[in-house]
C-alpha cells in the first residue's frame, strides 16, 4: 500500500504540461499553473532549452519564480518574442523582468547599454516598446515569429470586432455587479472549468479574482464560438 502510494504521488508531482499549437491555449495554461505556484508545470509549457535555463537541482529556484510572477500575461499574447515551437512556448526566458536593482537583464548580460531602466523596470517589461533587449524593430520581429503567433496576434488585437465588443462589455459590466453567473456564461468552457471547485460551483478564490481582473488589457479577449477566450491571462495569481 506504501509503496503504491508513493508511486501516485510521485506521478502526481511530474505533472507534465499538454503540448499544443496553440498560443493561447499555452498561455493559459501556463498562467494558470503559476496562479497555483505549480512552477514545475509552469516551465514545463515552455520550450526545453528555456525550461532547462529556468531549473537548479530539479526545481524553479526562488529569484526565477519571483520572475514568473512578475510577468504580465496578458501582455505575452502580444509579445513579437513570444510563440510556440514544436508545441511549447519560446521566448518567455528573453522577456523575464528583471528584478535585482542595478543589475542587467539575465538576457542580456553580455549586452553593454543593459541597465535597469534598459530592461524595463520603470514600465511594463513585457510591452513592445520596452526599450529592454527585447526592444528590436517590431517589422523584423514579426518575421521571425511562426504563423502561429501570427494568426493569434491578429485576431487578439482585432478589436474593430462588434460582437467582440459587445461581449467584452457585457462581460465586464457581469463581473462589476458580481453577476458571476452571467460572466461565467459568457467565457469558453475550458477556462472556466479552472474557475470552478470539483462540484462545479466558483471557487470563493476565483470571486476574489474576477473581482480584481485586468480591466484595461482587453486586447487580450477574443471570441471563439461565440464565447471569450484570454480571461484567464487577465486575471491576477491565487
Amino acid at each position: 500500500m506504501g509503496l503504491l502510494m508513493a508511486c501516485s504521488s510521485t506521478k502526481k508531482d511530474v505533472a507534465q504540461a499538454p503540448r499544443s499549437d496553440d498560443l493561447l491555449e499555452l498561455l493559459t495554461g501556463f498562467g494558470e499553473s503559476l496562479s497555483k505556484r505549480n512552477f514545475a508545470k509552469a516551465v514545463d509549457y515552455m520550450v526545453p532549452e528555456e525550461k532547462a535555463l529556468m531549473m537548479e537541482s530539479g526545481s524553479v529556484p526562488t529569484e526565477k519564480q519571483r520572475q514568473l510572477l512578475a510577468l504580465r500575461l496578458a501582455t505575452l499574447i502580444r509579445h513579437p518574442a513570444i510563440h510556440v515551437e514544436n508545441g511549447h512556448i519560446a521566448g518567455i526566458y528573453s522577456v523575464l523582468p528583471n528584478l535585482r536593482q542595478g543589475e542587467a537583464n539575465p538576457v542580456a548580460a553580455s549586452d553593454e547599454s543593459a541597465s535597469p531602466e534598459a530592461a524595463g523596470l520603470n514600465g511594463d517589461p513585457l510591452t513592445a516598446d520596452a526599450k529592454g533587449p527585447m526592444a528590436t524593430d517590431a517589422n523584423t520581429t514579426a518575421d521571425a515569429t511562426n504563423s502561429d503567433m501570427s494568426e493569434v496576434q491578429s485576431a487578439s488585437v482585432n478589436t474593430d470586432d462588434p460582437q467582440l465588443k459587445a461581449t467584452v462589455s457585457k462581460f465586464f459590466s457581469a463581473v462589476n455587479k458580481r453577476n458571476w453567473s452571467s460572466a461565467l456564461a459568457m467565457m469558453n468552457d475550458s477556462e472556466k472549468r479552472l474557475l470552478l471547485d470539483d462540484k462545479g460551483r466558483l471557487k470563493e478564490s476565483s470571486k476574489q479574482r474576477l473581482a480584481q481582473i485586468d480591466q484595461k488589457n482587453r486586447e487580450a479577449l477574443i471570441l471563439q464560438d461565440g464565447k471569450l477566450t484570454g480571461v484567464t491571462l487577465l486575471l491576477p495569481s491565487e
